[in-house]
């Protein structure tokens, strides 16, 4: 897989891409991006000095995490030098670099967050970019990563049209948890998540009371450093 390159030539038109994609699931695709963070908020339940938003693309979290987390230092990092170029157009306030250059940062990050990224790392490599992360962490502090549920119909068919998913391979939970126990993440806690499309938006606020059940769009693992 050669993610950079792949998302080196979406960056410019990445947002298009994905509005069409998720035109059945939500009618503004930004949505997806601030559920995150607001959930997020609601896990870590403590206020954070440095956030890294691993795998951050074009920053379209990362804009959040500044509004949801404005006393704290945002970082973010990706493999796409076009992505970073995007991203820093509109946002001057984070802290953008190369995933190359994680482990000369002198900072500590007290949060790390990831978005989808895992599905388009290689399986054999997974547990080392966890290991990457984990060094890059303080001793005490929180990840928390979002993935596609595989369990979900919706969500494979979504990847499999997904131009950018070209490279995907889908991790079970079970699979993910796995790979933070052998990280030595502790606490580890899953939920499921994005159970309802636009037109049943209604419904959204049972959310909270389904997270137990493996059927959401994507689910959330969430640990200890």
């Amino acid at each position: 897989m050669d993610d950079k390159n792949s998302f080196d030539m979406f960056a410019k038109n990445y947002n298009d891409i994905l509005s069409k994609q998720l035109g059945f699931f939500e009618d503004d695709n930004l949505y997806f991006a601030e559920y995150k963070i607001a959930k997020l908020k609601n896990l870590i339940q403590f206020s954070p000095n440095n956030i890294l938003d691993f795998g951050c693309g074009i920053g379209r979290s990362t804009s959040f995490l500044t509004h949801h987390f404005p006393n704290a230092h945002i970082h973010g990092c990706d493999v796409s030098e076009q992505s970073l170029i995007e991203a820093k157009k509109s946002l001057h306030s984070a802290d953008f670099f190369l995933t190359a250059d994680l482990l000369t940062k002198q900072n500590k990050f007290d949060l790390i967050f990831v978005s989808n990224v895992f599905h388009h790392i290689s399986p054999n490599a997974r547990l080392n970019t966890l290991d990457l992360l984990t060094k890059s962490g303080t001793a005490g502090g929180s990840i928390v990563i979002f993935e596609h549920n595989p369990y979900n119909p919706v969500t494979r068919h979504l990847v499999k049209i997904c131009p950018f998913d070209h490279d995907a391979v889908l991790l079970k939970p079970k699979e993910l948890k796995l790979l933070f126990k052998q990280a030595g993440i502790q606490n580890i806690q899953l939920e499921y998540t994005l159970f309802f499309p636009s037109f049943l938006k209604r419904l959204r606020f049972l959310e909270k009371y389904l997270y137990f059940i493996p059927l959401g769009g994507q689910y959330v693992m969430s640990g200890t450093l």
